[in-house]
């Protein structure tokens, strides 16, 4: 084969082959757990496809939906009785080690700008920060209003004890009787001073 046809034809196959190297993660939703970009930990924030990080735990029913302005927005629907008290076993973010280090003896501000759901709307949301073995928030509960609004609370992350591993932060609604859903458009972690050594 001459020169002439065959480097054009070489050239092709490889980009091919990386075309086809490339395509499976074309158009994917990010997954998994929660990371900083390794150097800008003061605020990190889960937005838009982003979001499709939660794990829906439990028998939650989580999915992302095209809000009115074209940006993702997270769907956390639950029925009564059907979520423990358990932060990992019901819809969660895993925030994984590099956040739980940056993180272990600040003050963290965190904030859930959410809505309730157009049917079967809450009329409450919960929200928890877990640092595993060593403790968590609690079950922080906030009144939701009609239209997107912030709501936020301080919590203390514990100092790591023993094998660094991930914390979690859960997000759901209050469900007194049937289902309840809400929308969250944001979630983000914003950390303050430093409250113990």
């Amino acid at each position: 084969m001459k020169d002439r046809i065959f480097f054009p034809l070489a050239c092709l196959l490889a980009l091919g082959m990386v075309g086809l190297a490339l395509w499976p993660g074309v158009g994917r939703l990010p997954s998994g757990a929660v990371t900083g970009d390794g150097q800008h930990y003061e605020q990190i924030t889960i937005a838009d496809t982003y979001l499709n990080k939660i794990v829906a735990g439990g028998d939650a029913i989580t999915r992302l939906e095209t809000g009115p302005d074209g940006k993702r927005v997270l769907y956390i629907e639950a029925d009564a009785g059907v979520l423990t008290s358990d932060p990992e076993l019901g819809p969660h973010f895993r925030l994984a080690a590099d956040i739980e280090v940056q993180f272990t003896g600040f003050t963290v501000l965190c904030t859930v700008r959410a809505r309730p759901a157009d049917d079967h709307g809450a009329m409450q949301m919960q929200a928890n920060y877990s640092a595993g073995r060593v403790g968590d928030s609690g079950w922080q509960v906030f009144d939701l209003q009609p239209g997107f609004q912030d709501y936020s609370f301080e919590y203390n992350v514990p100092l790591i004890e023993g094998d660094q591993g991930v914390d979690y932060f859960a997000v759901r609604p209050v469900v007194p009787d049937k289902s309840r859903a809400l929308i969250v458009e944001q979630v983000t972690f914003k950390r303050l001073a430093r409250w113990t050594e």
